[in-house]
């Protein structure tokens, strides 16, 4: 099981993770950690609730979280590939931390759509907060790929956008299904095919989509990875996702969070190379 990226991480990654705020990665992980990942995931399908919690889009398609809590291979997976190392690459940090996975699987013809929306629900501000989704069988347009908006994190950037409690309840997305057919709209909308190993990385800031199952034999399961790097801060408000074993609402507001059982550190940058991040005083 490789412990560095297969494929290198190259300055194209990084400029297109900074445009468009999402960036395809292609087979940085060996056969070996997607069989794993596989077989793991066969085992959460059959029985959910055994390895960890499920959420609110748990029903149509399996939706379990919190499976890295638990010796097996998706911890083995968080604390020993290359994901935090690619991770970091990609959004020029120098240390990252797990503190949350999500097991995603439509079976072939779930109606489950997850509708547009940014993942800002998680109790963090700041820009490192991003979610490498990784396939662990063939995604395609029938299957219900994730499409993405892409640039549109720089919006909620530059306006400090939030929606739900992390915001100011004013901010509302666009009708981006009804922006599809807009030629005027300023931003594009991209996707990908994926095969098993693939992934996705994206920033918590980009509005990103996946309608329901249409194909009649084709499962689509994917693993999503949520971490934080050094751009990220405690922000304990009510009515955010809690994060097992800790108390959101008690912690220090703005402070960036110290490495933890539940917050523990997955890659750091070495000391050889030169920081990548510079923390405000």
């Amino acid at each position: 099981m490789n412990k560095h990226p297969l494929n290198p991480i190259t300055a194209q990654h990084i400029a297109d993770y900074r445009r468009d705020g999402v960036v395809c990665l292609r087979q940085m992980f060996d056969a070996e950690w997607i069989e794993s990942l596989q077989a793991g995931a066969r085992d959460v399908i059959a029985d959910p609730t055994e390895y960890g919690q499920t959420g609110p889009s748990h029903g149509a398609m399996t939706s379990v979280s919190f499976l890295w809590r638990k010796q097996g291979p998706f911890r083995d997976f968080v604390m020993n590939s290359p994901a935090g190392e690619v991770i970091g690459r990609v959004i020029e940090a120098d240390n990252i931390q797990i503190f949350h996975d999500h097991l995603f699987h439509k079976p072939a013809g779930s109606p489950s759509v997850m509708q547009w929306h940014a993942d800002h629900l998680w109790p963090f501000t700041g820009t490192m907060v991003p979610n490498l989704w990784v396939a662990l069988s063939p995604v395609n347009r029938e299957n219900g790929q994730i499409e993405f908006v892409a640039g549109y994190h720089t919006y909620c950037q530059e306006t400090g956008s939030r929606f739900g409690p992390a915001g100011d309840g004013t901010f509302r997305f666009p009708d981006f299904q009804a922006e599809r057919d807009n030629p005027d709209f300023p931003f594009r909308f991209v996707t990908w095919d994926l095969q098993p190993g693939d992934a996705v990385l994206f920033h918590v800031d980009i509005p990103h989509y996946s309608k329901g199952n249409d194909s009649p034999d084709q499962p689509r399961t994917g693993l999503a990875v949520r971490v934080i790097g050094d751009d990220s801060y405690w922000c304990p408000r009510e009515g955010l996702t809690p994060i097992a074993g800790l108390d959101v609402l008690a912690q220090p507001d703005g402070a960036h969070p110290a490495p933890s059982d539940q917050l523990p550190l997955i890659w750091s940058r070495p000391e050889s190379e030169p920081r990548a991040f510079q923390r405000k005083s």
